[in-house]
């Protein structure tokens, strides 16, 4: 005979229900109001926390493969020195699409790790399902080939094909090529969250004019400002929420240290070594010849 008492065998009564359902819908509303409370962006934890750890993924493939190779990072116009994968001749092929695509044909990345969780423009940016492995028909020479050129970078409107990429990198060019490897300095920006297009002119460069219709302000800051995540040779990824972050510094031609854009090229840099992050199109054997986009 069971010792179960009436009470406990029967249902819930409609009463009961509603009480638990307040109760829960109580609780939820508290945790919402908990994870408001606490910081911008806490909503979107999730995506910051898969973007971060996606541009850790991509910093750490290319410094893991400059152990190997001088402790440089790659440069297509060093790799592909017969033309077997694109036709571009020399320093014109290091430009994004075909940097990132190599990491992708080397198994050090994944293509889909190449857009960022927290991707706004989604109209013109999308994952590369079909990327090839081997012998890719976009190649020159598919058997030669050392990576897939149908991995594209170009998110402008008129693009033949969606970009591929959310993500922003240094120019290996110029002087700055010294800064394009593993040279462990926690100053020297190299690669993350991509930023609007600087519209200047830069009368206080401590309060940068730039485009207030980037999709970049809507990645992970607000409408009225870009925030978003920095990697830098060291291996460390920093949350910055200003465009000039304070450790970054440029020098003048007087000699006088000011802050240091992270999307934008001063002209009046003496030695060319100023943080300059973008999306290149076109790449050449000047930091001149690479062409940036921005959206």
């Amino acid at each position: 005979m069971s010792n179960l008492s009436s009470t406990s065998r029967r249902g819930a009564t409609l009463p009961e229900v509603c009480v638990i359902a307040v109760s829960l819908l109580i609780a939820a509303a508290c945790v919402l109001v908990v994870m408001m409370s606490r910081g911008p962006r806490v909503m979107c934890r999730l995506p910051a926390q898969k973007d971060i750890t996606q541009i850790r993924g991509i910093l750490q493939a290319m410094q893991v493969w400059s152990h190997n190779n001088k402790g440089i990072y790659p440069r297509p116009s060093l790799l592909d020195v017969n033309n077997a994968t694109t036709a571009e001749p020399g320093s014109a092929k290091d430009h994004t699409a075909n940097i990132f695509s190599f990491l992708i044909y080397e198994g050090a990345v994944a293509p889909e790790i190449m857009v960022s969780p927290a991707e706004a423009n989604t109209t013109y940016i999308e994952r590369f399902d079909a990327y090839q492995y081997s012998e890719p028909n976009a190649a020159v020479i598919p058997a030669g080939a050392l990576w897939d050129p149908a991995f594209k970078s170009d998110f402008s409107p008129d693009a033949p094909a969606p970009s591929n990429n959310s993500y922003a990198h240094a120019i290996p060019s110029g002087p700055r090529l010294k800064q394009w490897g593993n040279t462990a300095s926690a100053t020297e920006a190299v690669f993350g969250n991509r930023g609007p297009k600087i519209t200047g002119p830069l009368k206080d460069p401590s309060k940068p004019s730039f485009d207030i219709d980037s999709n970049t302000l809507l990645i992970h800051g607000r409408r009225e400002s870009w925030e978003g995540y920095i990697a830098y040779n060291d291996g460390h990824i920093a949350f910055e929420n200003k465009l000039n972050p304070k450790p970054l510094r440029y020098t003048r031609a007087d000699g006088k240290k000011c802050p240091d854009l992270l999307f934008y090229d001063e002209p009046d840099d003496a030695v060319g070594l100023n943080a300059f992050l973008g999306v290149f199109t076109t790449a050449g054997d000047t930091p001149a010849k690479f062409t940036a986009i921005w959206d």
